[in-house]
């Protein structure tokens, strides 16, 4: 790519679109018309991060474009100027590798509607590039502090697993109002807050959320909608689909946007691979677990953790993508997923 090419029916578009959006949308759109169509094989981390905006604002900016998604946009603009245009595509080395079996039963449906779920809630958060702005403000924050209400305290403490493993200063802050009193009053502007907020929606995860919001610090909300009260008061939605045919809401692409949320900032987080190995050998001397496995199996962990030292995170050519490098100090000038 050469560089900018003449306006196209679809830059028109999403000009007259930003037009009637307002600020954020306008620097998105002159992100993206800099030198569009290139601009289009660019990450859409990279471009939300290059204007300052939210997931929420660039899919606002599509839609009032009548622009279904990144991808719908890049097959337009591709067909337009007649050039093939790369697919951007954040890539990551799994640390802890593993086989997906599929069963087959009668609860077929409801097995298929969870796979849409799951599908559909990665997919989106892909392509808006949600998750990868939300991991490196995690990166950047000098403390991480993660609330869950009622059944979401369980998707809390499950996130702060997975973060701990792989990155310091991560506390979880129960479910009550002392606790919270407490977090609020220790916590600091150069913080994060994961929250986890589904209907029917927690007062006090949202009265939580507003108060960490006051104080300047980054608010990450995992919830079913744009909408809901905690929208409010977060710098970044991840918008899970919580469809079920149950009468309570699925918790599939939840754990799995929380999950992997977690796994990105771990490839970023230096000395990911060195803590979370160093944990696995102290829980292994307090014997906490490993009784009984084959010394082949011990082998294998410490060879794994090894090989993922080397694990990097980003796309082909883009020095700015995730990697894990040696030491221990998220957040430090040279962190991958700093802004």
């Amino acid at each position: 790519m050469t560089g900018p090419l003449a306006p196209t029916p679809t830059i028109d578009l999403l000009r007259a679109a930003a037009e009637l959006c307002g600020p954020v949308a306008q620097r998105l759109f002159a992100v993206l018309a800099e030198d569009y169509p290139a601009s289009l094989e660019r990450r859409p981390g990279q471009l939300l991060r290059t204007a300052d905006a939210s997931a929420a604002d660039l899919d606002g900016l599509l839609a009032a474009a009548g622009v279904a998604s990144m991808d719908d946009l890049r097959l337009l603009a591709a067909r337009e100027v007649g050039l093939r245009l790369a697919e951007p595509d954040l890539r990551f080395t799994s640390r802890e590798p593993r086989s997906v079996q599929r069963e087959r039963s009668a609860l077929r449906r409801m097995i298929t509607a969870e796979e849409d779920n799951l599908r559909r809630t990665l997919a989106d958060l892909q392509a808006n590039g949600a998750l990868e702005v939300a991991a490196a403000a995690l990166l950047r924050a000098r403390r991480r502090w993660v609330l869950g209400d009622l059944k979401s305290a369980g998707y809390a403490t499950l996130l702060t697993s997975d973060l701990t493993s792989s990155m310091r200063d991560v506390f979880l802050v129960q479910p009550a109002t002392g606790a919270a009193v407490n977090a609020i009053s220790d916590a600091h502007a150069d913080d994060a807050l994961v929250v986890f907020s589904f209907r029917n929606y927690s007062s006090l995860t949202v009265d939580v959320a507003r108060e960490f919001h006051a104080l300047g610090a980054s608010v990450i909300a995992l919830t079913d909608s744009y909408t809901s009260p905690v929208c409010s008061f977060a710098s970044h939605v991840l918008a899970v689909d919580t469809r079920s045919e149950s009468p309570h809401h699925s918790p599939t692409a939840v754990a799995a946007a929380a999950h992997v949320l977690a796994a990105l900032a771990a490839a970023g987080a230096k000395g990911a691979a060195r803590r979370s190995r160093r944990r696995a050998e102290v829980f292994r001397s307090l014997g906490s677990y490993g009784l009984g496995r084959p010394a082949s199996d011990a082998a294998a962990d410490a060879n794994a953790a090894a090989d993922a030292d080397a694990g990097t995170l980003g796309s082909d050519g883009d020095t700015s993508g995730l990697t894990a490098p040696a030491a221990d100090s998220p957040g430090e000038p040279g962190s991958p997923l700093r802004a």
